[in-house]
């Protein structure tokens, strides 16, 4: 009996263990950066850049190729496809440094600021955790009133502020300053470890920049929240000390409801869904959290526009039907529910954050368009 009752113990164990090995790894898809995706360089000179055939590749609109080492190259029209070789040729539009023999291919058409060729500076944030680099662009010709509007781009999770520097030209366009902050967890914002807690925690650093902006003028603040930055975007909709100078919000292919998004990826993967949802009930669990690498209980409910909704100004929302990461349909659900504040747009077939790349001038007229309606304040 002594060897069973062991035995038995033992296989408890073993199922505890793998358990949450499986729930630690599910997490971790959640919260955790991934690994960088190279793509080789088949050939390039000053004008085009031949690459593998691949959904990506073929893909219309503008995207960035950043180098291995230093530099960056933005890529537009397809130029010519061989589907026998396998190959795309795209033209180049812009390129620092020489071309790698491999790249990573990302939505970044703009490396910096100083690629955009604006009047802008970098400045430092003091937040919770330490200085934080934030870039401040400035309207060339600035109109005092329009200036005093602050747009603050919020990057997602697992890139950085260049992410969000795709806004900037609307929002110059409108006239207006533009602060594109960094976050704990992005790699450039003070260190706390490599895992994100999905806005619950970053959005202090955002709440900073506004600080900043208020401090240097704002007299009315413009969201501007890109997949994750959506869900600091809500937060700051609820908890910041500058809420009631919000005057508008964009999302962009925004993060709405992170349990449906992640059971939205989760269903292409064989995690089979209870793994899910004990992934889930641990992030916001005492203790089980540390267990599965957060330094703090995330309960994703608590950040969700759907079951939370905050007060909103008037909300534009930009999205494809395309995107694989995050549902459109729980846009085409938040929108349905605020008929009177939130302004659906659907751009072509982008995959996700990318309806800008895919057509520049439709994004900023929509953008525009929006702008004009805002009631004076």
């Amino acid at each position: 009996m002594t060897v069973v009752v062991w035995a038995l113990v033992a296989l408890v164990v073993l199922v505890v263990v793998g358990g949450l090995l499986a729930v630690r790894a599910v997490v971790g898809k959640i919260v955790l950066p991934g690994r960088h995706r190279w793509t080789p360089v088949l050939d390039a000179d000053a004008d085009s850049v031949q690459l593998p055939l691949t959904a990506d590749t073929l893909r219309p609109g503008e995207y960035g190729l950043w180098h291995e080492g230093d530099g960056h190259t933005t890529v537009g029209p397809v130029l010519e496809v061989d589907e026998a070789a396998g190959t795309v040729r795209r033209a180049v539009v812009r390129t620092t440094g020489a071309v790698s023999a491999r790249i990573r291919w990302s939505g970044h058409v703009h490396p910096d600021p100083a690629a955009m060729e604006v009047d802008w500076s970098e400045v430092s944030i003091p937040t919770p955790l330490g200085a934080a680099p934030a870039w401040v662009v400035r309207p060339a010709r600035p109109d005092d009133d329009a200036a005093a509007t602050w747009a603050v781009h919020v990057h997602g999770i697992r890139t950085t502020r260049v992410t969000a520097l795709r806004t900037v030209p609307a929002a110059l366009e409108a006239g207006w300053t533009s602060i594109v902050p960094s976050f704990r967890g992005d790699g450039e914002a003070p260190w706390e470890g490599r895992a994100s807690h999905l806005g619950a925690r970053e959005w202090v650093d955002v709440e900073a920049a506004l600080d900043h902006a208020v401090a240097n003028g704002a007299r009315r603040i413009v969201l501007v929240g890109w997949s994750m930055g959506a869900t600091i975007t809500h937060e700051l909709l609820l908890r910041s000390a500058h809420r009631d100078l919000v005057t508008g919000v964009l999302l962009v292919a925004p993060a709405l409801d992170w349990e449906a998004a992640v059971r939205f990826q989760a269903a292409r993967t064989p995690v089979p869904g209870f793994v899910v949802s004990a992934a889930l009930a641990a992030m916001r669990t005492p203790l089980l959290h540390r267990v599965v690498g957060l330094r703090a209980p995330v309960d994703v409910r608590a950040l969700s526009w759907l079951r939370v909704p905050p007060p909103l100004p008037p909300t534009l929302l930009v999205h494809s039907d395309g995107d694989r990461t995050v549902p459109f349909a729980l846009s085409q659900e938040f929108a349905a529910g605020e008929p009177d504040r939130v302004t659906l747009v659907v751009s072509g077939s982008a995959e996700h954050a990318w309806e800008r790349n895919l057509d520049a001038v439709w994004f900023d007229a929509q953008v525009a368009g929006w702008v004009a309606g805002l009631p004076a304040r």
